[in-house]
């Protein structure tokens, strides 16, 4: 598996050995890869490459052969395993043939094998809202109203597919899932298999519909179409202006000069083979949210030299913190963003401070981590799990209380 002794924190040696059980695919046709080893961007105590390294376009493409990925051109970015390295490679012209560039933050342990294994590739789908985004949204100045509008919306569409070709497969093709089924699924209505009363395709579609509802009741997923929920990576050429500590008034609108700026290239709604570059002010954020600091608006650049990263979201390698560690506490060896431009869901109140996400220092062990120290870990872990907890008890709090998320009972959590 690989040499795990240079690890004395518990929790940190299980995650190293579940690295080894990931659910990945090798690539066959390809002998070891040639490693490159590139040093990581750091600031002030922040590291703005943490996860993330570059592969060449060719070893894109036979990924991409490989997999058998039924798209045009291969994909911008792959979530990885190899040997003792995790987290994304995306594609960059200036590496070349066979090689990978790997950063020291990708590099967890050693081992023996050094086959290049994927996890997953850079698909676009949907942003949805939940819960979580929505009390933030609405605690940051966005009218309710909003959020009634687009559920009213949603659910008309849903009861129009159940009767209609064309609305189904546009739905179907607007609200794409992490997984892709519903580009399946409007492949097949658009055979003829819905006009000819299949009954597999009708279950297929109205189960797609049930799923649609009991999320939107459960968790109020509702699909952001002027959105994407995309994996992250950063911007090589540096090009992307980063983010600078304001020294505007807490609650005051930034000018468009001072946000920080992303780049972001999209499927076109009525042509999936078409993609355009997103322009203007966006949000960008991930799941879990909690602190009114994750949410984080930005400026979509079009920015000509990241023309090939397709599918993802690019951040700034420039600036006081990085963007990423603002946004929950993410960083970009494999966590998924949500890019949301739709103009009615742009809160007023921009100029909020991230939270300080710098974890506790862990408990060290003065000898080598042992199999009984993993069972005891395992279990207190299990005894102390209480996020669903934690997470109903922000929400319910967040309603009770006048300054919702921003209250200091919230923040607390």
């Amino acid at each position: 598996m690989g040499h795990f002794d240079h690890i004395p924190v518990v929790a940190k040696y299980a995650a190293r050995l579940g690295q080894c059980f990931s659910t990945t695919r090798a690539i066959n046709g390809l002998s070891a890869p040639k490693v490159v080893t590139l040093a990581d961007v750091e600031n002030d105590g922040y590291c703005f490459t943490d996860g993330v390294g570059k592969i060449s376009p060719f070893l894109a493409r036979m990924i991409a052969a490989e997999l058998q990925l039924r798209t045009t051109t291969a994909p911008s970015a792959f979530q990885f395993r190899l040997g003792g390295c995790k987290g994304i490679l995306a594609v960059w012209p200036d590496a070349k043939e066979k090689e990978v560039h790997i950063r020291k933050s990708q590099q967890k342990f050693t081992a023996t094998y050094n086959g290049l294994e994927i996890i997953r590739c850079a698909r676009f789908s949907c942003a949805t809202l939940n819960r979580q985004t929505i009390v933030i949204l609405s605690s940051l100045g966005v009218p309710d109203e909003v959020f009634h509008t687009m559920l009213a919306a949603q659910l008309a569409n849903y009861q129009a597919a159940m009767s209609s070709d064309e609305v189904a497969v546009s739905l179907l093709l607007r609200y794409i899932d992490e997984n892709q089924m519903t580009i399946n699924l409007a492949t097949m209505i658009r055979n003829g298999f819905m006009a000819q009363r299949d009954p597999f395709v009708l279950s297929l579609l109205h189960l797609w519909r049930s799923w649609s509802i009991k999320l939107l009741k459960e968790k109020a997923k509702i699909i952001v179409e002027d959105g994407a929920f995309v994996l992250g990576c950063v911007d090589e050429t540096g090009t992307l202006r980063g983010y600078t500590k304001s020294k505007a008034a807490h609650g005051q609108q930034l000018t468009q000069e001072e946000l920080p700026q992303i780049f972001i290239q999209v499927p076109d709604r009525d042509d999936p083979n078409r993609y355009n570059v997103v322009e203007g002010i966006c949000l960008v954020g991930r799941n879990p949210s909690l602190h009114p600091g994750d949410l984080r608006v930005v400026e979509a650049v079009n920015v000509p030299a990241l023309h090939h990263l397709r599918d993802v979201v690019v951040f700034p390698i420039h600036g006081d913190r990085d963007i990423p560690s603002m946004c929950s506490g993410g960083d970009l060896d494999g966590d998924d963003f949500f890019v949301i431009w739709d103009k009615n869901l742009r809160p007023p109140e921009w100029n909020c401070e991230p939270m300080n996400y710098t974890p506790p220092k862990p408990k060290v062990h003065s000898r080598p981590v042992e199999i009984t120290d993993l069972m005891k870990f395992f279990v207190r872990y299990m005894k102390n799990d209480a996020l669903p907890t934690i997470a109903h008890a922000h929400l319910a709090n967040a309603d009770e209380r006048e300054r919702s998320v921003k209250d200091r009972k919230c923040k607390s959590f």
